[in-house]
C-alpha cells in the first residue's frame, strides 16, 4: 500500500541532516568554525566557480560563488555532482544566494539554509568550506547571521555597497559584533569605513581566465593580509 511522504521527509532525504553539526534556533546547520590558523594564505588565489576545471591544478585556489541564483541553484539541487571537483581546490566559499528585505520569511530562511547546508555538506566531505555572509535590514539580522560560529573567518562582498554605504556598514558592524571574525575575506573594493583584518580579492582578479599569465601570478604579491584600525588609507600591512 502506497504511503504519502511529507514534504519535510522528502527534503530530509535529499538534503539530510548532519550528525556532527549543531543547529540553531531556526534549525539551520551551523558550519564548523574556520580559524585563521587553518589557512595557508599562499594557497588562496581566488577563482570564480565558472572558471574551475579538473584540467588544472586547483590546490592553490579558493573557489568563490558570487553569481546569479540561477547559476548557483544546481549546486544545491545536485549537491553530490561537484564534490570531487571542489575537493581539488584548497578552499571553497559557500554560495552567495540572494537575500533582500522584501522576501517572505520562508524564502529568506531557505536562502540562508542553502548557504549553510552546503557549507556543512562540503565540510563533511573534507572540503575547507568558509561561510559567505550577507545581510539586509536589522529586522533580519538574527537570520542573516545564523549558522556561523562566533570567531570564524568569513567571506563578504562589497559589490554595490558604494551606492548606500550607511546601509552596508550597519550590517557590517552587526556582523563584527555577532561573529567577531578574526579575518574577513573581501570580494570587491575595500570601503574606507571598514575595520578589521582582511584579505581583499578585487573583482577583476577573480574573473581572470586560467591561461592568463596575470591569473597565474600569486595575487598575494599585491593583496596580502592587512589590518585596518583607523581607515583604509592608513592601513597596517602584515605579510
Amino acid at each position: 500500500m502506497k504511503q504519502d511522504i511529507s514534504n519535510e521527509k522528502i527534503f530530509n532525504l535529499v538534503h539530510p541532516l548532519f550528525e556532527n553539526h549543531k543547529y540553531d534556533k531556526f534549525k539551520i546547520p551551523v558550519m564548523k568554525r574556520v580559524s585563521e590558523t587553518m589557512l595557508t594564505i599562499s594557497n588562496m588565489n581566488p577563482i570564480n566557480i565558472q572558471n574551475l576545471s579538473n584540467k588544472y591544478n586547483n590546490s592553490d585556489k579558493i573557489v568563490l560563488f558570487f553569481r546569479y541564483d540561477n547559476n548557483l541553484e544546481k549546486y544545491w539541487l545536485h549537491s553530490l555532482e561537484n564534490v570531487v571537483l571542489l575537493q581539488s581546490a584548497y578552499a571553497v566559499a559557500t554560495p552567495d544566494f540572494t537575500i533582500h528585505p522584501q522576501m517572505e520569511f520562508p524564502e529568506y530562511l531557505h536562502q540562508i539554509y542553502k548557504n549553510r547546508w552546503l557549507g556543512c555538506f562540503w565540510q563533511e566531505h573534507g572540503i575547507l568550506a568558509i561561510p559567505t555572509v550577507g545581510w539586509t535590514t536589522s529586522e533580519w539580522d538574527d537570520l542573516s547571521f545564523s549558522g556561523v560560529e562566533k570567531g570564524s573567518v568569513v567571506i563578504i562582498s562589497t559589490l554595490g555597497s558604494k551606492s548606500d554605504k550607511e546601509y552596508f556598514m550597519r550590517g557590517y558592524e552587526e556582523m563584527i559584533k555577532r561573529i567577531s571574525p578574526p579575518l574577513i575575506i573581501v570580494y570587491g573594493d575595500m570601503l574606507s569605513e571598514m575595520k578589521g583584518r582582511f584579505i581583499n580579492f578585487p573583482y577583476k582578479e577573480t574573473f581572470q581566465k586560467k591561461n592568463s599569465l596575470q591569473f597565474q601570478e600569486k595575487l598575494f604579491d599585491i593583496s596580502p593580509v592587512f589590518e585596518v584600525k583607523e581607515d583604509y588609507f592608513g592601513q597596517q600591512i602584515f605579510i
